[in-house]
């Protein structure tokens, strides 16, 4: 019969476990998945690397925390605070990250694919080369937030705030823009626009600066 060596078992931990969460982090550890760490307060923590998979961390508190190449896919993340946060190549696919507050974030290279950002605050955040293909962001806060080349295939975008947002080189095969709000929204460049849909964004006061025609 085989023994199980319960120390080389990943940890799961609760909300009350937040402390214990960063010692351990500290001490090398970093598969944490599973955990339930529901209005944690890890302002400014470092995760950088850590496997938070499965995780629920619905209304906790991470701003200015380092979540560079996490881990959260799966995980549940609505409600929390991740104004700027360190989400560079972080992996949140088929995360609920709806009604957050990711304000100022930096997400570069990230991946949200099938994400719900429903009604999440993503102003003035650095998404530039983000894939969030097939990702729900209906009433997504995304005011003058950089989406250059980033991924938005199949997404939903529908009542979504993009003014002000940068959009040159992204991907809007088959997204979802109808009712957004594209007043002075930079385009050019972009996949999956045809004129009929580029002269649209332009009557909603898209402003196209570079001639893909």
């Amino acid at each position: 019969m085989n023994h199980v060596d319960d120390e080389k078992l990943p940890a799961v931990l609760m909300a009350s476990s937040s402390t214990e969460l960063l010692e351990r982090y500290a001490a090398g550890e970093r598969d944490f998945p599973g955990s339930r760490l529901n209005c944690a307060n890890l302002t400014r923590a470092n995760l950088s690397g850590a496997d938070l998979s499965r995780v629920h961390l619905q209304y906790a508190y991470l701003a200015g925390a380092n979540m560079r190449n996490t881990n959260l896919s799966q995980t549940l993340l609505n409600g929390i605070q991740l104004v700027g946060a360190d989400l560079r190549e972080a992996n949140l696919s088929l995360s609920n990250v709806s009604e957050a507050d990711l304000a100022g974030a930096d997400l570069r290279d990230a991946i949200l694919r099938n994400a719900d950002l429903r009604g999440t605050d993503l102003s003035n955040a650095n998404l530039s080369c983000v894939n969030l293909s097939g990702a729900d962001l209906r009433y997504a806060n995304l005011v003058n937030s950089n989406f250059s080349y980033t991924n938005f295939r199949n997404a939903f975008l529908a009542a979504a705030n993009l003014s002000s947002a940068y959009l040159v080189g992204a991907n809007l095969s088959h997204a979802d823009l109808n009712s957004a709000n594209v007043e002075n929204a930079l385009f050019g460049d972009n996949k999956g626009l045809d004129k009929t849909a580029k002269l649209n964004l332009q009557l909603r006061g898209a402003i196209f600066i570079i001639d893909d025609n």
